[in-house]
This record gives structure tokens, C-alpha cells and sequence, in this order.
């Protein structure tokens, strides 16, 4: 078994060892601060033990900033590297070849999944060791096993079976059962937006961690925030536009909505909680490009809707009439798909851009008014008709005439006098012309 221990250096909860679950199933954690991953049959998957280390450690430093790690064979070494060689990786089924060069206090980090039973006698040993002069761990490592037994017992045998590799120290799968929640509470109540912030950023890096190491998207954040001198509390609550693990964007969105919140009475004490969704598992052409700008649209929107701003997608609608064959849709749509437009043409290949892309060829203005706006005779006089005949006609049956309605419609390309692209059309009922768009 390959074992790698990660060192947090700070107390944690026990759902911490859930942003590890991306390396393994089998994953332990030990109270107060250590963290053991089985990456046996994993550690391929990310390029290779080191490559694995340095992904976990990168992980482990959103909320554990001097958390160190280590691999060895066992649990029990793999504690030990972490805390006296960090990043170490011991070499496999040879993990005695790193003891060289550590003294013998390093013998109190040899534990593993089972601390010792008893701190006093390591000492004893470590003190005995010394009277005898023997300060290297690899000395030690050199005791006869019955030696240590006749000495101290089963406390000598089962340091022998940690120095040889054989306490055998299985990591269990772990099951996932802790909610998405934080909790803080402040010596100093604070009243600043910024501070209280950077209070919150620790317990959001965690929230996130576990998020991804469980597969899971978040679908809302939920804060609470205690005040100091009376029972008043903010509630601020955070739902982009989809499930995301985008860390940025809630931060980015949390922080806005904060500003905004009046804090006269300075916070005491704030929890967090996590609204979680399953995450969507998308297969992807081999020479499809990964990155999607699907996140960059959800940003958009989520900042205009917590704004208050309306803001969505052009559904198309049943209707011959420009002003009513679209609606506007602020939900985020199923089946949206944003793929750009790749055209092959003989040996040359040219990619159009999902955004617009079509706007050129389009025989309808980008800028739309929501209905017809009546020109007067200056403004009519103002524009310059590009064609003589129309370039859309709009009609209905004769039961159908209305002069309000504007159901017999012609309409035209025209220059304004500051040569912008107009769209207007000739109601042929009362022959009035009317501005109905813009070409962007």
C-alpha cells in the first residue's frame, strides 16, 4: 500500500478529508490534524506520486496555508516524512532508506492511524536510546526485535512492526456525511466589510474544497450573519443563475451583496451553508476545446440578477410580427449549447464565433424597438432609403384590417443623416412610415 499523509498543522473538522475524496476512496482522517489517502491504485491518474503530492498539497493550502505532505509504504512513515521531510517520497517496499540523517525524536510522529498508546513510554525510549548514545533513527531501526520485546513489551513490539513496515493499518472508504456549513465566531466584533470577509474566505475555501472532492455543484450559499448588540441578524443569500463550483463567483457576488447591507451593528458571529446539486458530467470530443465560455454567460447573468436587472435569453415565438416572435427568457436554458460556427472551405478552415456570428447575414436589426415608433415629416426627411423596394412584406387577410394594429406592413433598409442603419417599414393602410429597429 502507498500511503500519503497529509500534515494540516491546524486542528480541523473531520469532513476536511473530504476535498481528498478526487484522489481516492479510501481516505481517514485522524483528529486533530492528519489526513491519510490509500493512492495505491490512483496516483497514475494524476501523472505520477509526485504529481499527486503536489495536487494534494495545493488543495490542503486553501485552508491549511503550512500544511506539509509526505508518501511512504505505511501510514506510520508517511506521518513521520510529512512532519520532519516534507514532500518526501519514500521509495517502495525500501521507505527505511528515508529514515537516514532523523534523530530519534522523530520517533514520536510515527504513529499513523493510531496514535500512541501512551506518549511516556516513547520518551522513555528516546531518553533510554540516548543514555546509550544512539541518536539516529536508523540505530534504532537496527534493534533485534526480541530486544525490544524483552525491554518493553508489546509497546517494543509494536515499535518494531512501525520501523519494519508491518502494523498493518488499513484505510477505510470513506463515507461522506457532514452538511456543507461553516461556522465562525469573532473575539472582536467587526463591523467592516472587508475584515469580516476575510473572516469568511477560510470556511469558503473548505465549503469549495469538499465540494469538488465530493463531485457536487453548489446551487445556492446561505449566509448569516450575528449581530453584536441586539438579537438582529442579516440574512444574505446567494443563487447564481446554475450550479456551479465557480468559488470566484460567489465570492465576487457575496461580497457585492455585503457592500450593499447596512452593518451599524458590528458582527459577532456568522454561518455559512451550502445548498448542493449533483454534478453535470459532460462527454467531450477528443479534439473538442475544454474550456467553455457557458461560465462567462452564468456570471453575466447572476451579477445582473442579484442587480436587479433583467436579464436573460430571446426565446422565439409562433408570430409573423418582429415585436411579438420573441420573448425574453431569465432562466438559464436546458438545452443551451454554445458552439462556435466552423466553416471548411478547400484547405482553409475559418471559425465564427457562437456570439453574433450570424448578425451579418441577418435581414432583421440586432437593436429591435419593442414596437413601431411613428416618424413625423422632419425625421422622414432625414433618411436616405437604401432600396426602392421593400425588403420584407408583412400582410394579413382582408377580415384582418386594422389601421392600429399594423398588420399590412412593407419594410426598408435606410440611412439616418448621421449614417447609421435603420429598419423601418410603410404601414400600406395609411401609408405612414414607421422606425422599428437598429442595425448594430
Amino acid at each position: 500500500m502507498r500511503t500519503l499523509c497529509l500534515n494540516l498543522k491546524t486542528p480541523q473538522e473531520n469532513c476536511s478529508a473530504e476535498a481528498f475524496l478526487i484522489f481516492s476512496p479510501r481516505v481517514q482522517f485522524r483528529f486533530p490534524n492528519f489526513v491519510f489517502i490509500d493512492i495505491e491504485s490512483t496516483s497514475h491518474l494524476f501523472g505520477g506520486e509526485l504529481l499527486c503530492l503536489e495536487k494534494a498539497l495545493s488543495i490542503a493550502r486553501k485552508f491549511s496555508p503550512l500544511a506539509t505532505a509526505a508518501i511512504a509504504d505505511t501510514p506510520p512513515v508517511a506521518q513521520l516524512l510529512a512532519q520532519w521531510r516534507p514532500s518526501a517520497i519514500a521509495p517502495e517496499k525500501q521507505e527505511s532508506k528515508a529514515f537516514a540523517g532523523l534523530g530519534l525524536d522523530s520517533l514520536k510522529e510515527l504513529e499513523g492511524l493510531h496514535p500512541w498508546p501512551q506518549k511516556r513510554n516513547i520518551e522513555h525510549i528516546i531518553s533510554f536510546a540516548h543514555s546509550l548514545g544512539i541518536h539516529s533513527l536508523e540505530e534504532i531501526h537496527n534493534f533485534r526485535l526480541a530486544s525490544l520485546r524483552e525491554r518493553w513489551g508489546e509497546f517494543g513490539v509494536l515499535l518494531w512492526n512501525r520501523l519494519h513496515g508491518k502494523d498493518l493499518q488499513v484505510i477505510s472508504p470513506l463515507v461522506p456525511r457532514d452538511p456543507l456549513v461553516g461556522y465562525g465566531y469573532m473575539d472582536d466584533p467587526l463591523g467592516n466589510v472587508d475584515l469580516i470577509f476575510q473572516k469568511l474566505k477560510p470556511h469558503l475555501d473548505m465549503l469549495f474544497a469538499r465540494l469538488e472532492g465530493l463531485s457536487r455543484y453548489a446551487q445556492s450559499l446561505d449566509l448569516v450573519l450575528h449581530c453584536e448588540y441586539s438579537d438582529k441578524k442579516h440574512y444574505l443569500k446567494i443563487e447564481p443563475v446554475s450550479p456551479t463550483r465557480d468559488q470566484n463567483l460567489f465570492e465576487d457576488l457575496l461580497y457585492k451583496k455585503m457592500e450593499r447591507t447596512e452593518l451599524e451593528n458590528p458582527i459577532r458571529e456568522f454561518e455559512i451553508s451550502l445548498v448542493d446539486a449533483p454534478e453535470k458530467v459532460q462527454q467531450l470530443d477528443f479534439f473538442e476545446p475544454r474550456d467553455n465560455s457557458d461560465d462567462r454567460w452564468r456570471r453575466l447573468i447572476s451579477f445582473a440578477r442579484q442587480a436587479d436587472c433583467e436579464m436573460g435569453f430571446l426565446q422565439l415565438e409562433a408570430s409573423h410580427f418582429p415585436e411579438k416572435s420573441f420573448r425574453l427568457v431569465t432562466e438559464w436554458p436546458e438545452d443551451f449549447k454554445a458552439e462556435d460556427l466552423v466553416e471548411h472551405a478547400e484547405e482553409a478552415v475559418q471559425v465564427k464565433s457562437v456570439y453574433a456570428k450570424s448578425l451579418a447575414e441577418s435581414p432583421r436589426p440586432s437593436l429591435l424597438l419593442p414596437q413601431p415608433l411613428a416618424m413625423n415629416e422632419y425625421e422622414f426627411s432625414q433618411i436616405r432609403f437604401v432600396s426602392r423596394l421593400p425588403s420584407e412584406r408583412i400582410e394579413s387577410s382582408w377580415w384582418q384590417v386594422s389601421e392600429k394594429e399594423l398588420k399590412h406592413r412593407d419594410y426598408y433598409f435606410a440611412l439616418s443623416s448621421q449614417g447609421q442603419l435603420l429598419w423601418v417599414f410603410q404601414d400600406r393602410m395609411t401609408s405612414k412610415y414607421y422606425l422599428h429597429g437598429y442595425f448594430d
